[in-house]
């Protein structure tokens, strides 16, 4: 029944992004919530979405629908947040692009994943991928350090590469995910 619920979900959101449907889009959306629901069926049954609920241990239902209710609330304040974040990473690319002389040195930047798990550490790195002006190139497991591709790596003063790269969307993940 959960498959079922989270299709028509998935249904529902395509076809309100799409907007006016015509038949190629009403087949195509329901072909494609079907393979999501297919091929994701493990995140439905909620082995691995917002968080590992093995990792929750012997808590009560109650509390894990807190912990669930916590982390979307984390998720839907997050949005505008990033949202801003990109709008001034593009400002300031642009406002870097139309200087007459290049101050600025682009480098690569090593920056700690600080995550738990996998999943949290692929997020935060395309994250900061969506980030203009920010590539994420290398992820090295065992040292858990980020390799990205940054804009200016001049200096910053107190503030550390690590925060100007990325911006504190650690904390996000950290509180979305674990």
């Amino acid at each position: 029944m959960k498959h079922i619920a989270v299709g028509f979900g998935l249904y529902a959101v395509w076809m309100t992004v799409t907007g006016a449907p015509d038949a190629f889009t009403v087949v195509l959306g329901a072909a494609l919530s079907i393979a999501g629901v297919v091929l994701f069926r493990g995140l439905v049954h909620g082995e691995e979405w917002i968080g590992q609920p093995d990792q929750i241990g012997g808590r009560t239902e109650a509390v894990r629908l807190r912990t669930r209710l916590r982390q979307v609330a984390f998720l839907i304040l997050f949005v505008p947040v990033f949202a801003w974040k990109v709008f001034t990473s593009a400002v300031n690319l642009a406002v870097l692009s139309f200087k007459p002389s290049l101050d600025f040195w682009p480098g690569i930047v090593k920056v700690k994943g600080g995550l738990r798990t996998l999943t949290a550490t692929t997020l935060f790195a395309n994250l900061i991928t969506l980030t203009p002006g920010t590539l994420t190139m290398d992820y090295d497991p065992e040292e858990d350090d980020l390799y990205v591709h940054w804009i200016d790596v001049t200096d910053y003063g107190d503030v550390t590469f690590d925060d100007r790269v990325t911006g504190g969307l650690r904390y996000w993940v950290k509180r979305i995910l674990e």
